[in-house]
């Protein structure tokens, strides 16, 4: 349990050491069995309404959740991460973010499978947020760890779109005006 909670704690301060944005939201979950055994979740948000929440459940099988939302007038990011592992059968995590502002949205995914060794574990998380300056950002985070005659599977992927600032050019007419002044 100790990898995990160092895990946890490693995949939180690198969430908060980025650039803090007007509404964002982070995640990480990670689930392990064998020698990892267990599960750790985080789960945070910026902005000025929105909620946090994480769901660990350890056992016959190791679960772990995080959800976080924030909302503000920049826009709206979400995060949800996951995480699972049973005794025979592969550790699996799996991470979903996204944020949509005034300037642009930005989606990122992220998966681990760890399989093949009685020792297995899964992370995945990430975070996305928006602000009125910075633009959208959304990023994820994969990784696990086996025995010897394991393998891991980590993938991520991610998608901005930037919402470009349209200038309307109006015509103005110009129509001299002409004044008769009549002598007295």
């Amino acid at each position: 349990m100790n990898a995990l909670k160092l895990t946890a704690t490693m995949t939180l301060a690198l969430l908060m050491t980025g650039t803090t944005l007007a509404s964002s939201a982070s995640t990480s979950a990670t689930a392990g069995r064998g020698n990892n055994d267990g599960a750790a979740a985080t789960a945070s948000y910026e902005g000025r309404d929105g909620f946090a929440r994480t769901d660990t459940r350890t056992g016959a099988v190791n679960t772990a959740r995080g959800v976080a939302v924030g909302v503000d007038e920049d826009g709206i990011s979400v995060s949800v991460s996951n995480a699972v592992a049973t005794p025979y059968g592969p550790a699996l995590a799996t991470n979903f973010n996204m944020t949509i502002g005034r300037n642009g949205s930005a989606v990122s995914t992220g998966s681990s499978t760890a399989s093949g060794s009685r020792t297995a574990s899964a992370t995945a998380g990430g975070s996305a947020g928006s602000s009125r300056y910075a633009g959208p950002v959304a990023s994820s985070f994969a990784s696990g760890h086996t025995g010897p005659s394991g393998h891991v599977q980590a993938t991520t992927h991610s998608s901005t779109h930037v919402v470009k600032k349209v200038v309307h050019k109006q015509v103005v007419r110009h129509v001299p005006v002409t004044r008769r002044i009549v002598p007295r």
